[in-house]
């Protein structure tokens, strides 16, 4: 297992307080933790210029960028025009992955109205796989609401996807309460990376919300030794959101 802290953590701060591209520098020096993860609504350009700085503080900082969380388009929607219009787009996204040297980006489900027709989601990560596969980029698939709100449906996408380049990226904070950790279960074999999501704390320093180590174990008990992406999202200060899930992180793996 690693640790890594994505630019969401710190969205108050980034581009602000540093740029994105300093964010691996920032991050190695106040945490010792040499990954990041990049959120796409983070980055101010896609130009060659703009990647290459990233590119050049990540080097400088001896860091690596874990995964870029991608939040644009509709891969589920029924009008084959707009679907395909928003999977170009995404696949743009992929090239910028692969230029940076992300090894995969988020890719949302997007939403129908229902009944839900997963023919056409499964299509649409089946040709992002695809072209995934020819850039050396996963997809990954987050439970980040729409149809990945009911674990049921990723599970039944990752059964008719059937690619290596398709893989799950398990968030603690996303399912509804009454389904977290089953859910987690449910999409745990599938991780590639997780997002080990916090809120504010308790007066022992815990997670108020849920049980953050019991989700820890289920990532452990399905085998998962990857990247552990902090996703702090409550109200209190980022900083020190960001350095209390790293401590938790330790406490418990």
């Amino acid at each position: 297992m690693y640790i890594a802290v994505s630019s969401w953590s710190l969205r108050d701060h980034v581009n602000k307080d540093f740029s994105l591209p300093q964010m691996a520098g920032f991050v190695k020096d106040r945490y010792g933790v040499n990954a990041v993860e990049l959120c796409s609504m983070h980055f101010r350009n896609t130009d060659s210029a703009y990647l290459d700085e990233i590119k050049r503080e990540l080097q400088e900082a001896q860091a690596s960028v874990v995964n870029m969380p991608v939040d644009t388009g509709n891969i589920s929607n029924r009008e084959e025009r707009k679907r395909n219009f928003d999977l170009k787009v995404i696949k743009l996204w992929m090239d910028i992955a692969a230029y940076i040297g992300s090894p995969s980006i988020r890719v949302n489900t997007g939403m129908q109205e229902p009944p839900y027709d997963l023919s056409i989601t499964a299509a649409s990560y089946k040709e992002l796989a695809d072209y995934g596969e020819k850039v050396g980029v996963k997809v990954l698939l987050e439970n980040h609401g729409g149809l990945s709100a009911d674990p049921n449906n990723i599970v039944g996408l990752f059964e008719q996807v059937n690619s290596p380049y398709f893989r799950s990226c398990p968030d603690f904070g996303n399912f509804a309460p009454d389904i977290r950790y089953e859910g987690l279960q449910k999409i745990a074999k599938y991780a590639d990376i997780a997002h080990a999501k916090t809120y504010d704390f308790d007066e022992n320093g815990e997670v108020a919300e849920f049980d953050f180590k019991k989700c820890l174990d289920i990532l452990k008990e399905s085998g998962f030794d990857g990247c552990l992406s902090v996703e702090f999202e409550g109200r209190g200060d980022q900083y020190e959101g960001v350095r209390r899930t790293i401590e938790l992180i330790k406490k418990y793996w």
